[in-house]
This record gives structure tokens, sequence and C-alpha cells, in this order.
């Protein structure tokens, strides 16, 4: 039998101490009263000469942001900082889009990764991939510049919106996924610069998938994510095909199969566009 999930004002443990500045009284408001937030995971550091409490580790899931602008990030790490001799705290957070950039958050601040990992509660079931991903993601420093994300909680009732009554739950239709654009600032040779990361959330199996594609600049990222998850709209590769090399090119051109083709001949000839637009850039 597994723990339930903390309550975010027992996770803090900052009731007898002062703020060290009301930015940090602030910060610690727009958690600790709130009763849609949980805590996922959380680690605590002690003096190494008393059991007192020093820092804590939290990565939590915010509800409010549903009822928040749409797309936003339910996610957050949450750093405490306690001066034990002055009596005050520091409270710092940022959030996230996903859980493994929580913890990339905090593993910067000196978290432990293994000790910042969700309890079982939280989707517990992810396939060898997904978790290779979000280690590395969790671990990558600031390799990655997000850049934008959205997240979806929809619950759609396909009966009751076409004017019918309101289907029973095995009926409903849960939408719950996260698309990410980010910039990789240090990319491998022969790797597009661009990625999305994108976590498909199976809600009712309690399960879920993270991947990752490729993409020459934001521009044709952010046209992938207009049809994210799609079937037929799969997430290119990282790496980045080869083009051909000019004398491979040549070689196919004068090749006996090529010259006796008439279909390559008009293939291999230069196009001149009739239409203006035709070569000019798409934009959004």
């Amino acid at each position: 039998m597994t723990d339930p999930l903390l309550a975010i004002d027992k996770a803090l443990q900052v009731e007898d101490l002062e703020a060290h500045t009301d930015e940090d009284d602030r910060r610690r408001g727009e958690f600790a009263y709130e009763q849609s937030i949980s805590v996922l995971a959380v680690q605590n550091t002690t003096n190494p000469h008393t059991p007192l409490l020093t820092d804590s580790y939290l990565v939590v899931h915010d509800g409010t942001m549903t009822w928040d602008i749409p797309g936003s990030e339910q996610l957050a790490g949450i750093h405490v900082q306690r001066d034990l001799g002055a009596g005050t705290f520091r409270l710092e957070y940022q959030r996230a889009p996903i859980v493994a950039l929580a913890q990339n958050w905090l593993v910067s601040r000196g978290a432990d990764l293994d000790q910042v990992t969700p309890h079982d509660e939280w989707l517990p079931t992810c396939d060898q991939p997904s978790r290779e991903l979000e280690q590395r993601l969790a671990q990558a420093g600031d390799r990655y510049w997000i850049a934008n994300s959205y997240t979806s909680d929809l619950v759609l009732d396909p009966a009751h919106s076409s004017g019918g009554p309101p289907s029973s739950n095995e009926d409903l239709v849960y939408d719950f996924n996260t698309w990410i654009i980010a910039e990789d600032q240090r990319p491998e040779a022969g790797e597009h610069p661009v990625r999305v990361f994108y976590e498909d959330v199976d809600y009712l199996a309690r399960t879920y998938t993270l991947r990752e594609g490729g993409f020459p600049d934001r521009g044709a990222a952010y046209e992938w994510t207009r049809r994210a998850g799609a079937p037929d709209n799969p997430l290119p590769p990282v790496q980045i095909e080869a083009a051909p090399s000019p004398r491979s090119a040549a070689a196919r051109a004068t090749s006996p199969a090529a010259a006796a083709s008439p279909a390559a001949a008009v293939a291999a000839a230069p196009t001149t566009p009739t239409d203006p637009t035709a070569t000019r850039p798409r934009t959004r």
C-alpha cells in the first residue's frame, strides 16, 4: 500500500518561520492555501549536526491551472531554504509543463533526482523510451531553452455537445496531452536545433508516453503543434536527413537507367514556377 499524496501545507514546513522578504511570503501564499495543489515528491535535507530541516525540494501539481489561461503549465518545482538561526525562510519556484522539467529546475539547485521522482499515484506507468527521455531532460541543465508549451486537460462529452443528454463516465473522451517547443542550445552535429517534446496521456489507463521530434526552426515546430497527436502527423526524427552530395546526384543523373527514363529526365530538369508565390516561404 502506498502513502497518499502529501498536502502542500504539510510539505512546506514553514509554519514557525517568518518569510525573509515580502516576495517570499507572496510566493508561499500562491501554494500554501490552495486545496487543489498536491505534492508529488519531496526531498528534505537537514543540518549535518542537528535533525533540523534546512532545504526542501518539492514537485507539485497545481490543479488551479485548469481554470487559468488555457494551456497553462500545471507542474511546479519549489525550493524552500530555511535560516534556522534567524527564524526565516526563502521560497522560490518554477512552473513547468511536465514533471521532468520541474525536476530539472530542482536538480540544478541541489536536489537528488531519485528523491524528487513522483509517487506511484501520479501516472505510474510509461514505457522505457519515455523514462529515458525524462531522465535526459531532468539532467539536461540549461541545454534546452523552452520557447512555449501547451497543456490540454479537456474532458469531452460528444453526446451532450451535440444536444443529447450527458453521457456516462465511460463514454467521455479525455484529451490530456502537452506539447513543448524547445531550442537545443548545444545541438549535436547532424541534429535539428529545435525540438518538440510531446506527452500523451491515456487518462483511463493511467499511463502516458513522452516523445521527441526535431525541427529546423520554431516555425516548423509550431506548424506541427497545430495537429499535435494526429495519427497522420508523427513527430519527425531528431537527426537531419543527409542531403545527397553533388557527385552522387550527378552520378545518378548520368546513369544508364536515368538516361533511359524520360520521366527521370523531366524530374531532373529545373522548373520555372508560374505561380509568383510558389517560391515564397510559408508563414503562420
